[in-house]
């Protein structure tokens, strides 16, 4: 395993700690919620805002996210390519469904990120913010990772057990799920992750197989009844399976051993 480089974690955690924080932060703040030695802290907030990754305040002595940070993220969601490969798709999906398409990126081994997203035309519309992080197995989106992922059963109990939602449902219920997401393509959530609400997903998979993003569709459980989220779920499964075509994935036939 390489060495990890203490002053760029350290970095890592600052960044993220001002991004999810909602407001500017001090020295003396952050070291204390991160624990971090506040010397190495003062340094390190210094070479970020010279680095235009974050911003001081001379007049409060706090800092916040600098538009260094929104360069970086623009560039690396512009370096995966697939944003607009699947946008298009996206889009079409949430037009003709009237849902909420969002695209979610593996990011290390145990988190997704939302990419992207698209709003269909109904009155009522669940909003997701771009950037929002949840753990890989949490959801519909969950079920299809743990199909696809490789992981042993044993480390998919201990990950799983450290999920939280309105009502998770038995370890051994998610595992036929999974069975389930691996032989038709998708998986659903109805009302587990949160109550009142189903999502559908369909893994994106890489040339070795490996779930790499999730297309998901999300709404109202009292919109979609069980003929809707077929529909759905297949539609979804379709284009994730266009989209890993077009990133040089394998064809799924080929796909199902791994």
């Amino acid at each position: 395993m390489a060495k990890e480089v203490g002053a760029v974690v350290a970095a890592t955690r600052i960044l993220r700690y001002l991004a999810t924080h909602r407001r500017p932060a001090g020295v003396t703040e952050v070291a204390r919620s991160l624990a971090i030695n506040p010397s190495t802290c003062f340094n390190i907030l210094r070479t970020l805002a010279g680095e235009g990754l974050v911003i001081f305040d001379t007049a409060t002595k706090a800092y916040s996210p600098g538009l260094g940070l929104a360069e970086l993220a623009a560039s690396a969601l512009d370096g995966v390519g697939a944003v607009r490969v699947v946008r298009p798709h996206l889009e079409a999906l949430a037009d003709r469904f009237g849902v909420t398409m969002t695209l979610w990126l593996r990011t290390g081994a145990d988190r997704v990120v939302l990419v992207d997203r698209a709003e269909g035309s109904a009155m009522v519309r669940i909003h997701m913010s771009i950037g929002q992080r949840l753990p890989l197995l949490i959801g519909a989106l969950g079920r299809c990772m743990a199909a696809h992922a490789g992981l042993e059963e044993a480390e998919l109990a201990r990950r799983y057990a450290l999920l939280r939602s309105d009502a998770l449902p038995p370890f051994a219920t998610f595992l036929r799920q999974v069975a389930q997401a691996r032989r038709q393509g998708y998986a659903v959530d109805a009302d587990n992750f949160v109550s009142g609400i189903t999502t559908v997903s369909a893994p994106v998979r890489d040339g070795a197989g490996q779930p790499v993003m999730a297309i998901s569709a999300v709404d109202l459980s009292a919109r979609l009844d069980r003929a809707a989220t077929l529909r759905l779920g297949e539609a979804i499964a379709a284009a994730a399976e266009d989209v890993g075509r077009a990133l040089g994935a394998r064809p799924a036939a080929n796909l199902s051993a791994a």
